[in-house]
């Protein structure tokens, strides 16, 4: 064991660095493994951490206008549920136990090896975002006590990632003009989805009335004219929330404005994070396709190089409210989401890409994905918890989950599965 504590501490002061320096060193050096000049690798690299910081900056802006609305609409309107919605909080659950690091390196080994005979089209470069497989050894970990069973886990969890993003990645690819040889796994929060859309998209398209009604964000603009504008709808949505939950007048205003600002950068600051990645994604493809002499190889990418699509703002407004309501009204759920629903952008980004950017089915389907998240926060909320109490939390507080990562249905899917298994 003292070998593979030596790899823990080496893996864990490697991830302590903020995703922004790590993806940098992490593209940095893959361009120059395969061959990019010095100087665009150098500017790619930034320009993805560029995007990431903005996006991480408008995300934060979201998050913190939000929480006084949804506090005083749960204090206003009596809403009373046992779990605290504690969000992307769970990322430092996630780094800070020790189960999960060295079932993250074998994986990366056996990602290699899989790719090798044809298991699977990606190589899984994108390696911060393997946290929520950290998370989901964490839980096992402390639930268990066995090291084993949690390293196992992170490596059935990202394999079944991986083959996710294989089957979703065609499609994510087409709608939003990516060149061939990008894959989007992200720890199971983003390609699962999709998958999980396609079937749903399936009987839509043979539902009678439902099939036939397409409306995308040209639509919208047409029929609602300025109030179309993605900008406006944030406005407007922030100002209803913020009437709806009796912040005040001006509070209510500037609400508007914050999420109009986000919703017309967040897409911006995409463009920049893709534009980092273009260089490296060509590049590498070229050499992975002579080295391995088949054409379909392709990179994990982080899931915010595909939110820049026309309908995914629309999607994600429309949603924001609805998802809310759904977490407060669903029978069996006991977290209303509150900073959960930042990841509903992404989740947009992942369903628009089954539906060819028809935003009536993608209301639909994340409505249903929706239902999944909060059943599996709520299922997660105790192996969560014991979690954080082992890493110091005051179990006093209450219970504690969230959307992403531990409601994620993939992620649900492979616990229930290991506790079935082992017992536990």
């Amino acid at each position: 064991m003292e070998f593979i504590d030596s790899i823990t501490n080496g893996l864990s002061a490697f991830f302590s660095f903020d995703s922004t320096v790590t993806i940098l060193g992490i593209i940095i050096a893959i361009s120059l493994l395969v061959k990019v000049p010095i100087k665009k690798a150098i500017l790619g690299a930034l320009k993805v951490s560029i995007g990431l910081t903005g996006l991480f900056l408008v995300v934060n802006l979201i998050q913190t206008a939000m929480v006084n609305p949804i506090s005083n609409m749960i204090s206003l309107y009596g809403i009373n549920k046992s779990v605290v919605d504690i969000g992307w909080g769970s990322v430092g659950y996630a780094f800070g136990n020790t189960y999960g690091y060295f079932g993250v390196l074998v994986f990366l080994i056996v990602n290699v090896v899989l790719v090798s005979v044809r298991f699977t089209q990606t190589i899984y470069v994108d390696v911060f975002n393997t946290w929520r497989a950290m998370l989901l050894a964490g839980m096992i970990g402390v639930t268990t006590g066995n090291f084993w069973i949690a390293t196992f886990a992170v490596v059935i969890f990202l394999i079944i990632d991986v083959k996710a993003a294989d089957i979703a990645a065609p499609y994510i690819e087409r709608i939003n003009n990516f060149p061939p040889g990008g894959s989007w796994p992200h720890g199971s929060h983003f390609s699962f989805q999709a998958c999980i859309a396609i079937p749903i998209e399936w009987v839509l398209k043979r539902i009678p009335v439902i099939k036939d009604i397409n409306i995308n964000a040209e639509t919208i603009e047409e029929k609602f004219g300025i109030f179309g504008e993605t900008t406006v709808m944030g406005a407007i949505l922030g100002i209803v929330i913020g009437l709806f939950s009796q912040v005040g007048i001006m509070p209510s205003l500037l609400l508007g404005v914050k999420m109009a600002a986000a919703f017309l950068l967040l897409p911006r600051m995409a463009a920049i994070l893709v534009e980092g990645w273009f260089p490296v994604i060509k590049a590498a493809r070229q050499i992975l396709v002579s080295k391995l002499k088949r054409d379909d190889v392709r990179i994990a990418l982080d899931c915010s190089t595909v939110i820049g699509h026309a309908a995914v703002v629309p999607t994600t407004l429309i949603m924001y409210p609805l998802a809310l309501l759904i977490s407060v009204i669903l029978p069996g759920n006991q977290m209303i989401s509150s900073v959960s629903l930042i990841i509903i952008l992404w989740e947009s980004a992942a369903v628009n890409a089954i539906t060819e950017g028809n935003i009536f089915h993608n209301i639909i389907i994340l409505s249903l994905i929706v239902c999944l998240f909060c059943w599996g926060a709520t299922f997660m909320a105790g192996p969560m918890t014991h979690l954080a109490v082992s890493m110091g939390y005051d179990a006093a507080k209450g219970l504690v989950s969230n959307w992403d990562a531990a409601g994620t249905p993939g992620l649900v899917l492979v616990y229930g599965l290991f506790s079935w298994i082992f017992g536990f």
